[in-house]
């Protein structure tokens, strides 16, 4: 009976600390492209389709900064992040490293400073 009771502590105790692992990571994403942006998207490098605009609501003007979170579960080491302007012009930048980095800045002509 103490060995069930053990395990089963044990196997709670694992699962609690795999959730704690999946929590979403902040990351600080700095609009230096020289223009507002009005949407934002992020999706690992090796998908297909993009997630849904970041902005919500919102617009990122030129020099400002928006916290977002990055999912933990997925593996991807290498995000790409989509932007359009107000005339609805996109830029890209590839390959962005989100999981090692606090802090984004984008550039102009796809450029970006990852710290």
């Amino acid at each position: 009976m103490k060995r069930l009771i053990v395990a089963l502590a044990l196997v709670a105790s694992l699962g609690m600390a795999g959730h704690a692992l999946a929590m979403d990571k902040k990351i600080n994403i700095f609009n230096g492209a020289q223009y507002d942006i009005y949407t934002l998207y992020l999706s690992p490098t090796n998908a297909n389709d993009w997630e849904e605009n970041l902005l919500k609501q919102e617009t990122l003007p030129n020099g400002d900064k928006v916290d977002v979170e990055v999912s933990r579960t997925e593996k991807a080491e290498a995000w790409d992040v989509k932007v359009t302007n107000k005339a609805g012009e996109t830029m890209t930048w590839i390959g962005v490293p989100l999981n090692k980095a606090g802090q984004i800045t984008l550039l102009p002509d796809g450029k970006y400073e990852a710290r």
